[in-house]
């Protein structure tokens, strides 16, 4: 891809509130039938200037029954968007190839799809293309970090976006430094839901698919 309108932007005088949200399921197969169990991480705080605060973690969850789990749970993460309490979620999805583009959010994904011809400086922000009210850039924080593509409907300066992006992508985490951290925590807690459900889950099934029915129920009249 070549390259024009760097953006190089760092200070940060953007503040509002912002959701992180990301998602991770578990699916047992039977005979009878498959389960999955679909956790989705969230992760509440704020943004002021080159500081941000996490103020609440949290996660949902939601059992289904021969279900297509992977679409159910970008569906739940897309829910999430539609929240007015905040001025940006932000998401580990490319909502230009769902064609979702709703709420306020900022999408950060790789995409190994793409090389990106540049070695300047880094922090740096590569705009690279806009449709249906989405558009779409590559960056890069550090010099050991991987490059990702960011995706807004947001009205922000591309300026901006990167020094939002800046703000929270240097917490000194081997995981999260170079990418966004309360998108890492929300990773972390989905992640952390869905293997504690997974032992339940897998013990269940070499017992019976009707230890399956009796979870649903149970999860369903709040006895769980």
């Amino acid at each position: 891809m070549s390259v024009s309108g760097v953006f190089t932007t760092v200070e940060n005088k953007w503040n509002g509130k912002y959701k992180a949200v990301d998602g991770s399921l578990h699916v047992v197969n039977t005979r009878e039938g498959s389960f999955a169990y679909i956790a989705i991480g969230i992760v509440r705080g704020k943004i002021d200037g080159d500081k941000f605060t996490v103020d609440e973690i949290d996660h949902k969850e939601e059992y289904c029954e021969n279900c297509d789990a992977e679409e159910r749970m970008r569906e739940l993460e897309y829910n999430e968007v539609l929240d007015d309490e905040v001025d940006i979620v932000f998401l580990d999805r490319k909502p230009s190839f769902d064609n979702f583009n709703q709420g306020r959010f900022i999408s950060i994904v790789k995409d190994p799809s793409t090389t990106i011809e540049y070695s300047g400086k880094t922090p740096w922000l590569i705009p690279a293309y806009e449709k249906n009210g989405i558009r779409g850039a590559y960056f890069k924080l550090f010099d050991f970090s991987w490059v990702f593509l960011v995706e807004t409907n947001l009205k922000l300066d591309w300026g901006t976006v990167l020094s939002i992006l800046y703000t929270l992508g240097r917490e000194p985490i081997a995981e999260a430094l170079g990418y966004n951290y309360p998108l890492f925590l929300a990773d972390k807690v989905a992640k952390y839901y869905r293997d504690r459900e997974a032992k339940v889950l897998n013990l269940l099934v070499q017992d019976s698919y009707r230890g399956f029915r009796s979870l649903v129920e149970r999860h369903r009249k709040g006895g769980i």
